[in-house]
């Protein structure tokens, strides 16, 4: 299921570079942009593997998740580090999928920032759409994940371009 998983992420950004307008104003895409947009999709795959092996390396020590959910009293804000993060995925019996697609990236000296439509599916069933934003540092280890900040949208979500995933997770 894994070498499927990645099928799909590698056509979701063959998708996103040829349908996007490119991805700075007004200059090539670059090898450094390709690589900040190959970091988020990694860790998405990384994500829905359940993978914590390959995530770790792919976040800053000092990385932290960020998100906001509308609730009956208003927008639930949340933070959690990167050790929560790895920690809470460990262990659990469910099959994730998160995709994003038509990323918007941003490089400037060892800075990124990739923002992103995303829906995510929970054992084969759709569970909510939204926006990932990712902020990247450029260090000895490469790009890594400094922080992602994601909203979660339960209803009104559009259709994902990459169409609608199957039982298995594609």
């Amino acid at each position: 299921m894994t070498g499927l998983r990645s099928l799909v992420f590698t056509g979701a950004l063959a998708l996103a570079t040829s349908l996007s307008p490119p991805v700075l104003a007004q200059e090539p895409v670059s090898e450094a942009v390709e690589g900040v947009a190959q970091v988020a999709y990694r860790f998405l795959e990384s994500l829905s593997a359940t993978d914590t092996s390959a995530l770790a390396p792919l976040m800053t020590p000092e990385a932290m998740i960020y998100s906001v959910r509308q609730g009956e009293g208003g927008p639930s804000l949340r933070a959690v580090s990167r050790v929560a993060f790895l920690e809470s995925l460990g262990g659990e019996d469910q099959e994730l999928l998160e995709r994003m697609w038509d990323p918007t990236v941003q490089v400037q000296d060892g800075v990124a920032m990739v923002w992103t439509p995303y829906d995510f599916h929970l054992n084969g069933e759709f569970s909510h759409c939204g926006i990932d934003v990712f902020t990247m540092l450029r260090g000895e280890e490469g790009w890594q994940v400094t922080s992602i900040t994601y909203n979660v949208v339960r209803e009104g979500c559009p259709p994902s371009p990459l169409g609608t995933p199957g039982r298995s997770g594609i």
